[in-house]
């Protein structure tokens, strides 16, 4: 599947673009897509050259806007501010994404049920340099093609059957670079307090994690394999893992991450609904 958007046919209208659709939108812009078939309605969004910015929905379709995509980038909470007025140019050959995290097909179909398609995409922040990894799921007659050509230039693309797990997924991956920086941001601490300079200390911790995902990805093998060729029994790094291991603290700590991460998007979808 190619990288490119310079062939990308139709009009992009992203509503809200804040941290996650802005690197989406600027490695779409990096990878061809051409600005002036891009319109953004958000007030507190930074300009781009060549991007039709607006500061309200009512702002872009009196400026005779019209869209054959239309991304929905706000907070979730925010939904219902823009459901109605998006309900009426989202028919026809629409295809409406949603990267709200909590907002399921089924609610996207309940507020949008004109659109040709709505498609569920949970990206994250590596996007922005083409190493992300962005999970899937769609309703309607979805054209898949122009879907993957649109999600291929963010990095890894896995289609869901459905999206009854996207909750936890949007745990996992989407808030996952959150979690691994706040590791690494440990990791250079404990550096620091044993001895390394705070610059040393993060150069080395970054270096070490970046190496060692870029090994585990290149090699193919399981995590298990590649610390078995690491450590050695009785040596320095057994030293270490015996004190990560005990008592499963580790797996259970990273646990409660992700159940904290997807019972608060569980808890977003239902003030967007406006249950909550």
């Amino acid at each position: 599947m190619t990288k490119t958007l310079r062939t990308f046919a139709g009009r992009l209208l992203l509503v809200g673009c804040g941290n996650m659709a802005g690197a989406m939108l600027d490695r779409w812009l990096a990878a061809g897509l051409d600005p002036a078939a891009v319109a953004v309605v958000d007030p507190l969004a930074a300009p781009r050259e060549g991007i039709s910015q607006f500061a309200s929905l009512a702002e872009w379709k009196d400026a005779g806007g019209n869209a054959d995509w239309i991304m929905l980038g706000m907070k979730p909470q925010q939904l219902g501010e823009v459901a109605d007025d998006l309900a009426a140019v989202a028919g026809g050959d629409t295809h409406l994404l949603s990267i709200l995290a909590g907002v399921s097909l089924a609610d996207l179909a309940l507020r949008f049920p004109g659109a040709k398609a709505q498609v569920r995409i949970l990206p994250n922040l590596a996007a922005r340099i083409g190493a992300g990894v962005s999970a899937v799921a769609s309703l309607g007659v979805a054209d898949d093609g122009a879907v993957q050509s649109l999600l291929k230039p963010l990095g890894t693309v896995v289609a869901l059957a459905d999206d009854t797990t996207m909750d936890l997924v949007t745990a996992f991956t989407g808030s996952g670079p959150a979690f691994v920086f706040r590791l690494i941001e440990a990791y250079a601490a404990a550096g620091e307090r044993l001895g390394l300079s705070s610059e040393d200390a993060l150069k080395l911790a970054t270096a070490t994690f970046g190496g060692s995902t870029a090994l585990l990805a290149d090699s193919g093998e399981k995590p298990g394999t590649l610390i078995a060729q690491v450590a050695s029994k009785g040596g320095t790094t057994q030293a270490g893992l015996d004190v990560l291991d005990e008592g499963g603290q580790l797996a259970a700590l990273f646990t409660g991450v992700l159940r904290a991460a997807r019972d608060r998007g569980r808890e977003l979808a239902d003030i967007a609904r406006g249950e909550g």
